[in-house]
């Protein structure tokens, strides 16, 4: 068995579940191949996802925290949104950024920060007409400069590392989750993967399909560099203070 097969019967024996599929043994998880071969590779992947969402989710927030995140589980948008509010008003802060991620939008609809007096910024160009794609990204890199907190949804996570994957795209800023000193990141149920390998089958198919993006962010914990003498300190390069709310 292999340390990936292992780690994924662990998830299911721990909670009473039938074992997950496994993938085909004839290549490596990550793979090259013919595109049909990878393009079935991914379906298993996602049909994995879905059938063991809830143990998946399960592991992220236990090796999260290990990781040096901040969990918390709610069970819908609304209270993720209540959430958010919760940790910048624990930070006094008074400016928030956020990403266009429809769980986002969706946490903040009801609009939890009504009266706080802490603003709220959209990271998205072409929200005001009159002002040109080039004075927009100016104008919202300082803003994220500047913000307390960044505030975004991930493409995946990853529980075998308690990793947060965000796939930068059109609309979608990597710097709401590396500027600011604070990140919070949504995770949506269905969105965990076992490991780094079935996210590179993902991402193999997607550049079969003309999909993919030529650059990723692997987010794991709070930013962490080390000096001469292997001193670790946090938040040097990024977020120092990392919070990740589980939905669903």
């Amino acid at each position: 068995m292999s340390q990936r097969d292992a780690f994924l019967s662990r998830i299911s024996g721990a909670l009473g579940r039938d074992r997950p599929p496994q993938l085909p043994p004839s290549a490596p998880p990550y793979s090259v191949g013919p595109p049909d071969e990878i393009a079935e590779r991914a379906a298993l992947v996602t049909d994995m996802m879905k059938r063991n969402a809830d143990n998946l989710f399960a592991t992220l927030a236990h090796v999260a925290e290990s990781a040096g995140w901040n969990v918390a589980r709610v069970p819908d948008p609304r209270a993720a949104g209540k959430r958010i509010l919760e940790i910048a008003k624990d930070l006094e802060a008074r400016l928030g950024v956020f990403s266009p991620h429809p769980i986002v939008r969706a946490a903040l609809r009801a609009d939890p920060f009504a009266g706080s007096g802490i603003e709220l910024l959209p990271v998205a160009l072409g929200l005001d007409e009159s002002e040109s794609p080039q004075r927009g990204r100016e104008r919202l890199r300082a803003a994220m400069a500047v913000a307390d907190l960044g505030i975004t949804g991930v493409d995946y996570a990853i529980a075998e590392t308690g990793t947060c994957v965000i796939i930068p795209k059109a609309g979608v800023s990597r710097l709401v989750s590396l500027l600011p000193p604070v990140h919070v990141a949504l995770v949506e149920r269905g969105q965990t993967l076992p490991s780094l390998d079935e996210l590179f089958t993902l991402r193999r198919n997607d550049f079969m399909q003309g999909e993919t993006r030529s650059y990723m962010n692997l987010i794991t914990g709070p930013s962490r560099t080390a000096d001469i003498e292997y001193t670790i300190v946090t938040g040097v390069h990024g977020p120092g203070e990392v919070h990740m709310i589980l939905v669903g």
